[in-house]
């Protein structure tokens, strides 16, 4: 085997267990997840990261979050759990940039409504959505 294909297969391999990592550490109640915490964000939190960023958030979030994030759109008023409100200080899921990136990849767990955005965005849009959504109610610490 040539030293490019194994290095691909280890690093293929690497990324695969930190992802299967950080998914097995979701569960309902209020956590961190140590593993997504010391992700780095690599997208400046610029103007136009977040005006990007809004714009996705409106496609894909307001309509459980809200347009202002509270957690009251409309298509989580049939859902058993609430929308988080992502204005408030509470944060369930951790409060890292690698935190929320991980929420909004992959999910809130298994047993929440709220589904990953990883499929349906790419890598650099779901750090836009980090720094938008980064702008809603009161600031917390990035790390």
């Amino acid at each position: 085997m040539s030293i490019r294909f194994t290095l691909a297969i280890a690093v293929g391999v690497t990324v695969l267990a930190l992802t299967s990592a950080l998914r097995a550490q979701h569960d309902a109640n209020t956590h961190r997840h140590p593993a997504a915490a010391k992700l780095k964000n690599p997208v400046a939190a610029s103007a136009g990261s977040i005006a990007a960023g809004r714009k996705r958030y409106d496609q894909h979030c307001s309509e459980c979050h809200g347009n202002a994030g509270k957690g009251d759109g409309y298509e989580g008023e049939g859902l058993e759990k609430k929308p988080s409100n992502l204005t408030d200080a509470t944060w369930d899921h951790g409060t890292t940039d690698g935190e929320i990136f991980l929420v909004i990849r992959d999910g809130a767990g298994p047993k929440s409504d709220m589904k990953g955005f990883g499929k349906k965005l790419e890598t650099k849009e779901l750090w836009d959505v980090v720094n938008f959504v980064r702008t809603l109610g009161p600031q917390k610490s990035r790390e």
